[in-house]
Formats: C-alpha cells, sequence, structure tokens
C-alpha cells in the first residue's frame, strides 16, 4: 500500500511540473521567465521586469526587453530577447545585449 501511495505522489507531482512548464509557454512574459529560471537564476527570474516594445522582425519574432538578467559566465547584462509564437504557444528565440 505504501509503494502505491508513493508512486501516486511521484506521479501527481510530474503532471503538475508538466502543466505548470506548458503554462508557462502560453504568456511571453512567462516564456521568458522560464528561460531565465532554466539558466539557474530564480532570483532573476522574478525581479525582472519585462516590457513588450510592440516591435516585430520576421527573422526573429516579437521583441521584448527584460531587467536584472546577467549571462553569468560573461558577466553581460542581457536585456533583449526574441520570442517567437507557434500556435498558442511562446518560444524564445533570441537573447542579446541589444537589438
Amino acid at each position: 500500500m505504501r509503494k502505491t501511495r508513493k508512486r501516486k505522489a511521484v506521479i501527481y507531482t510530474v503532471l503538475i511540473l508538466l502543466a505548470l512548464w506548458i503554462v508557462s509557454l502560453l504568456n511571453p512574459e512567462l516564456a521568458i521567465r522560464r528561460y531565465i529560471l532554466i539558466r539557474l537564476q530564480p532570483v532573476s527570474a522574478i525581479i525582472s521586469n519585462i516590457t513588450n516594445t510592440e516591435r516585430y522582425d520576421n527573422q526573429y519574432g516579437y521583441l521584448y526587453n527584460a531587467t536584472n538578467y546577467e549571462d553569468w559566465s560573461t558577466g553581460e547584462a542581457l536585456e533583449v530577447f526574441y520570442l517567437k509564437k507557434f500556435g498558442p504557444f511562446w518560444l524564445v528565440s533570441s537573447v542579446g545585449s541589444g537589438p
């Protein structure tokens, strides 16, 4: 009985994490925060101020600015995010320090 209880807990945890990952793809701001969080910067993911610049590039997609995100290996502030929309999902296509 304990094994089935543990197994159910693991399955529910995996399903909840999968649902949260899918939900993070439905909004451009959440997609940027997920990108930052995956790069192991949870504080930056929470405190970043993300703004839509209302610009669109045919090659890279929609342009967004985010503050408080820095690449640890180079020390460079990465404030420019390009996102592409695939159906209802938003994916980060490019990140850099300037357009």
